[in-house]
């Protein structure tokens, strides 16, 4: 079963309780050390930089087969909670509240109870058998069994949305979480960056560098156009630390991206400077270029840069250019990218030209001493 998830928007808005960081039972410094780098993998672009992450503890919950716990995120804006639960072996874990269905109150309507669930009211019948969410009614017996012991999956529209939702198997908690069951052991990261052929691009940075961040970018799209303004600073702010590799996703509601994307190809064949400032040239003068000019001007860029005409013309007509536009609108469609700018951090997708996730990111990605 898959699910389009609500995301950070529930992390932020829903899940977090604020709390007293009550006294829990200890975590084993191995088990804290995982989750926490887990977390860090899974969400530290979308958090500021110098956010603290720790596993709290774990608390009892009437629920055979798995713990509960409690990660502590201490943002420079103040410290909130997040709970968990994961199972007996540590290793898969669900992110999101319980909520005690014991809790509910009784309504004027009979047959029905009312409770909270992060920031809405949840309504469930008397019998256990159904909850209403935001007028969805959810039938608690479609709830199928999950890989985590004690805990059933259903699913709820949210937003035009499609989100999972979570019962313990005995009836007495629901969890909407914020994503799926994860395999804290598998680190998706290192799954993303074998998807990525970092062979024959063009880069900027240190060759070798501990971290690569792939921009996936179309010459078309405005946000783009910030991203490449915003790139220097990033390269300055980490000089000799990263190497930022480019790589093409013209989209199909832009005309002329895809020529763009070819022309660029093609002069980069002369030389990885030359594609920089060919890459320059075309974001400066973005909003001069039409669908009707596009391809002369391409061709006067690469002129102005010394290029050899014959070969770059022969190169904007081959079908082994288009292709290879082709494999890297594929690439990133493998990734799970399909907007622009998306920056791939080893591994970490950061949307869109948002300097401080980058930073983010990149932090988390350099080595310890760095």
């Amino acid at each position: 079963m898959r699910f389009k998830y609500l995301g950070l928007a529930i992390l932020t808005l829903s899940l977090f309780v604020a709390g007293s960081f009550a006294s829990a039972e200890e975590v084993s410094k191995e088990e804290s050390e995982r989750l926490t780098a887990f977390f860090k993998n899974r969400y530290g672009a979308k958090m500021p930089p110098g956010t603290a992450i720790e596993v709290v503890g774990y608390d009892d919950v009437a629920i055979e087969g798995v713990k509960k716990g409690t990660f502590k995120v201490s943002a420079p804006n103040g410290a909130q909670e997040l709970e968990f639960i994961v199972g007996v072996d540590g290793k898969l874990i669900l992110l999101g509240n319980l909520v005690d269905l014991s809790t509910f109150e009784a309504t004027e309507i009979k047959g029905l109870k009312k409770g909270s669930m992060g920031a809405g009211s949840v309504l469930a019948t008397d019998d256990g058998k159904h909850l209403i969410i935001s007028n969805e009614i959810i039938p608690l017996s479609g709830f199928e069994e999950t890989e985590l012991g004690g805990i059933k999956r259903g699913q709820i529209n949210r937003g035009g949305q499609v989100a999972p939702i979570f019962s313990s198997s005995n009836g007495q908690y629901l969890i909407l979480a914020i994503a799926d069951i994860i395999d804290t052991t598998v680190d998706p990261h290192q799954e993303a960056m074998e998807k990525i052929s970092l062979n024959d691009v063009p880069f900027k940075g240190t060759d070798g560098a501990k971290v690569t961040v792939v921009e996936y970018s179309d010459f078309q799209c405005p946000f783009c156009k910030r991203g490449k303004d915003m790139l220097p600073g990033i390269l300055k702010a980490y000089d000799g630390k990263i190497k930022v590799v480019f790589k093409q996703l013209p989209l199909p509601m832009h005309p002329w991206a895809k020529p763009a994307a070819v022309a660029s190809l093609c002069v980069y064949e002369q030389g990885n400077d030359k594609f920089w400032d060919f890459h320059d040239m075309v974001f400066d003068n973005q909003k001069q270029i039409t669908d009707e000019n596009a391809s002369e001007t391409f061709s006067g860029y690469a002129k102005e840069l010394g290029v050899d005409t014959a070969k770059y013309d022969a190169c904007v007509k081959s079908d082994q250019t288009a292709k290879k536009v082709a494999a890297e609108m594929a690439e990133a469609t493998a990734l799970g990218v399909s907007s622009t700018p998306t920056f791939v951090v080893n591994g970490m997708i950061v949307p869109g030209a948002n300097p401080q996730g980058l930073k983010s990111a990149i932090e988390l990605k350099l080595p310890e001493g760095s």
